[in-house]
Order: C-alpha cells, then structure tokens, then sequence
C-alpha cells in the first residue's frame, strides 16, 4: 500500500511538472497569433442597377439643383449582383462583415437609397460593381473639390488606386484607369469613401468575374493595410 502510494505521488508531481513546462510554451504560442481586425471593419458592396425602370430623378448630392435618374446604371445589372457576390463570400471569409445594398434584381432603390445603407451601416468603405459599354476599366472616385463630401478624397482616391492596381495583378484589362468624377449620385451621397468600378461588357466571362472579384477584394485588403 505504502508503495503504491508513493508510486501515485510521484506520477502527479511529474504530471504537475510537465504541465509547468509545456504551459509557458503554450501561452507564447497563442500570444503570437496573428490578429485579425477585419471583424471590425464593415464593407458595404452595391451591385450597380436593376431589373426595374425608374424615370424618377433625385438631386445628384445633398442640397444640389442638378438631378438624375434615381438609377443612373442599368447596364449588367445581373452581371455586377454576380460579381458583388463573389466579392461579397471573399471578404466574409477574411472575417470582414460585409453588406450587399441588393441581393436580387428584383428591386427599386435609388443610388442615394444605396449610399445611405452605408451611411447608416457605420460602414468603413462603399464599393460600387457598374457595368459599361465600351471596353475596358474605370475605377471611378471623387475629385478633391468634390462640394458634397470633400473631407473622403484621400481615402477615397487611395481606396480606387488599391483596387486598380490590385485588379490588374490579379489579370491585366486593358484601358485600366482611375477616373475622377463629381457626377456619381452613389458617391457625392455616401459619407464614407467610396469607389465604383466599372467594367466593359466586352471585358466580361466567368473567368474575368471571378479573377474582379479576386482583384477588388485584395485591393480593399491593400486599401485597409496603407491607411
């Protein structure tokens, strides 16, 4: 009996001793975890346009005379809901929470309707999927005098150059530019920064689809990263 206690003695204290050994161990392992802030970071993805004709018109900014369509961008409306939505299970699956102004074509909202989800949605950015006629890519951001909300250029410029530079690494479209713009409704109305791509619809397959995605989302990454 004595023996066999002294026996379950033993066993504990070196159960006890190589716990004290591994758990320091353990502790820097789990300290050196990379953290993942994108949890903290929302998105908000508007896929351009809709099913539905709208003639209304809406001022193109807060407070402005000049009005346009309400939807000012029918084209591939289907097309910018598949690309949005690939970009959309990217960025979930990086920890990014992500919300999509639209998730049918079936629908009637109008691009300030559109900015101000993100408005409302404590949103970091707001990227806009536009399809257009002619060939190539535009990624459409505000100018520096932008009378709306001036105060996002920066970030917003640095947030379009990301996504372009990002889109052509990922598969190189030709007549890739970024393009200064005052007349974008979904921009002079949202109050975080803003980019809206635009791709021609001689561009589009399901390998430039995904390859967009792909692109946009490690340009949000590179955006997040520089600022």
């Amino acid at each position: 009996m004595k023996n066999n206690m002294i026996y379950k003695m033993r066993t504990s204290i070196l159960v006890i001793l190589l716990f004290a050994i591994i758990s320091p161990s353990l502790t820097a392992d789990a300290k050196q975890l990379p953290k993942n802030d994108n949890a903290s970071k929302v998105i908000v993805i508007d896929p351009c346009g809709q099913e539905n004709d709208n003639d209304k018109k809406e001022p193109v900014g807060p407070g402005a005379f000049k009005s346009i369509p309400e939807v000012s961008d029918e084209y591939d409306s289907d097309t910018n809901l598949q690309i949005a939505e690939q970009l959309g299970v990217i960025l979930a699956e990086q920890g990014y929470t992500v919300i999509l102004t639209r998730d049918t074509n079936d629908i009637d909202i109008s691009n300030s309707g559109r900015a101000m989800i993100a408005n409302t949605s404590n949103a970091d950015i707001l990227v806009a999927i536009s399809g257009k006629e002619k060939a190539g890519l535009n990624i459409i951001c505000q100018t520096s005098d932008n009378p709306y909300n001036y105060g996002n250029y920066q970030n917003s410029r640095l947030l379009s150059d990301a996504i372009l530079g990002s889109v052509n690494q990922n598969g190189k479209i030709e007549k890739s530019k970024v393009v200064e713009s005052d007349e974008e409704a979904i921009i002079n109305w949202c109050a975080v920064p803003t980019a809206k791509v635009q791709i021609g619809s001689d561009n589009i397959n399901d390998d430039t689809k995904r390859d967009l995605a792909k692109g946009i989302a490690d340009g949000i990454n590179s955006y997040f990263a520089q600022k």
